[in-house]
């Protein structure tokens, strides 16, 4: 049995979110992003983001949480509630690194964003955007039933490349929160 904590990210995890998020995305969007932008500058964008957000205040409040696994990062999340509340809570990252999927950790995950949005925010919707080729990500979310968004075109953080997204939605975040207590 493994040892899962999650724990607050403090401004001192920055340079380690950044790492997380770019390992994430170059096995995640492998054919959906430019090769030679998650190879050679998806690092250095996660990285001016990430020390953005947490040194500088940017794009806040923001409410992160890391993920480890016998001590070791495994994934993240990213809460921002007031980047777009015409929709609800936005989920901006949730990410479980490759070595550590299979082990239910992103229904860990999720369900402690989940709760701490009824929690916190009591009534407001959940969601997300998902790549549309990213069909792990979708089916996960399918199976949390998810309300998926018809595709629109959006820019991709740090490029100018237009990439095919969803917004996924959970309506009612208390159902949202039994159905992964259930998991």
């Amino acid at each position: 049995m493994s040892d899962i904590e999650l724990v607050p990210a403090t401004s001192e995890d920055a340079d380690l979110l950044a790492t997380l998020h770019a390992d994430s995305w170059r096995h995640a969007y492998v054919g959906l992003i430019p090769d030679d932008y998650l190879r050679h500058h998806a690092h250095a964008e996660r990285l001016a983001t990430w020390r953005a957000r947490m040194l500088d205040g940017a794009e806040g409040p923001l409410d992160v949480t890391i993920l480890r696994v016998d001590g070791k990062p495994a994934g993240f999340s990213c809460l921002m509630p007031l980047a777009e509340p015409g929709y609800g809570i936005y989920l901006d990252n949730l990410h479980v690194l490759p070595a550590f999927h299979g082990m239910g950790l992103g229904k860990r995950l999720m369900h402690h964003c989940a709760a701490h949005v009824a929690t916190e925010w009591p009534g407001k919707p959940l969601f997300l955007y998902v790549l549309d080729g990213n069909e792990q990500a979708r089916t996960f979310y399918r199976r949390l039933e998810g309300e998926e968004s018809d595709r629109f075109d959006d820019p991709f953080p740090g490029t100018d490349v237009m990439v095919p997204i969803r917004r996924v939605t959970w309506m009612d975040v208390d159902v949202l929160v039994s159905r992964l207590a259930r998991a």
